[in-house]
């Protein structure tokens, strides 16, 4: 379906529709591992653009000590890196001065899944997958961004404003999911936030924060508990000391009001006073494990449903970004 002329019009204002090709990184290289000499020089693409041991140990240690992070970015003198690591293959590309790192890391990601690691020919193969990068970065960028008729779609419906905004869906694992955008970009969640991020790298979306949910990272669920923890000895066995207002006398005295109380004997009247007429001062923990009293608990949050500890990732991963047409 080509786009109609409001549309045309509206993405030539945004700079999306363009002509020229756009710039290609310089180099890619494939880099083994092996126990005994460690990253091993693989091959690289254009040729005389080898690596050296020590860049390939560079590229390796920007995946971490044991090579657990999935993208890894390396500084060489020669310019900046991005690889990919499945190990024990690393796949590298070399940037260029003016390319857009955050493109062509999603452009690697895409790239990876057309790479066979387990080629014989790796001459071919990562010449291949150099051209396939090219091509990669011309359909994701640019005017090459209307060859995807979902695009076009989307850009339709947000002009015409049969929708308003993509949101985000919070799933496990601190990350989130578009289901509004499954029927222009198809299922694939990582590729549909890929397309979503190239179409705000061409100012044709804008993202903003979308919400705050807390969700278990275990279970999924967000009814949360809040537990209050010695900062001494660690012991949840802590009762609240209220500082409280006597209606009767006027006077101040200090109580541990339990659960299900329904009222307290002032200590300075010695009349009994209901919780609800109660003016609470102030609150104390006191920890009844090793007898600390403390105004600064540990406060701890765990799941309801499965009782996880939730950590700073679980509480703080629930911002999500919402993409809104610019």
């Amino acid at each position: 379906m080509d786009c109609n002329f409001k549309t045309q019009a509206a993405l030539s204002k945004t700079g999306l529709i363009r002509h020229g090709e756009e710039k290609v990184p310089k180099a890619i290289y494939s880099i083994w591992w092996d126990d005994n000499l460690g990253p091993s020089v693989g091959r690289s693409y254009p040729e005389m653009d080898s690596l050296t041991s020590e860049e390939a140990l560079i590229i390796f240690m920007g995946h971490g000590v044991n090579r657990e992070a999935e993208i890894g970015y390396s500084k060489l003198p020669r310019g900046l890196a991005i690889s990919y690591m499945k190990p024990p293959n690393c796949i590298a590309i070399l940037l260029d001065q003016e390319d857009n790192a955050s493109a062509i890391e999603r452009n690697l990601l895409r790239l990876v899944k057309y790479i066979d690691f387990n080629s014989d020919k790796w001459d071919t193969e990562l010449q291949r997958a150099f051209e396939l990068l090219h091509e990669l970065i011309d359909e994701t960028s640019g005017a090459g961004l209307l060859t995807n008729p979902g695009v076009k779609k989307l850009v339709e419906d947000m002009l015409e404003k049969r929708v308003s905004v993509i949101t985000p869906k919070h799933v496990l694992r601190a990350s989130v999911r578009y289901p509004d955008a499954y029927d222009y970009f198809g299922t694939d969640d990582d590729e549909v936030v890929r397309i979503l991020k190239d179409l705000e790298e061409e100012d044709i979306l804008v993202s903003r924060t979308y919400g705050r949910r807390v969700e278990c990272r275990q279970c999924g669920e967000s009814d949360l508990i809040v537990e209050l923890l010695c900062p001494r000895c660690d012991s949840n066995d802590i009762h609240k000391v209220y500082t409280l207002f006597c209606p009767k006398c006027s006077n101040q005295f200090h109580a541990v009001l339990m659960d299900d109380i329904a009222e307290v004997t002032c200590l300075s009247c010695k009349q009994p006073v209901k919780v609800s007429e109660l003016a609470i001062l102030d609150v104390e923990p006191l920890c009844n494990h090793c007898g600390t009293a403390s105004n600064d608990p540990r406060i701890v949050f765990r799941c309801a449903s499965c009782g996880k500890h939730l950590r700073g990732a679980d509480l703080l991963a629930g911002t999500g970004l919402a993409y809104y047409q610019k």
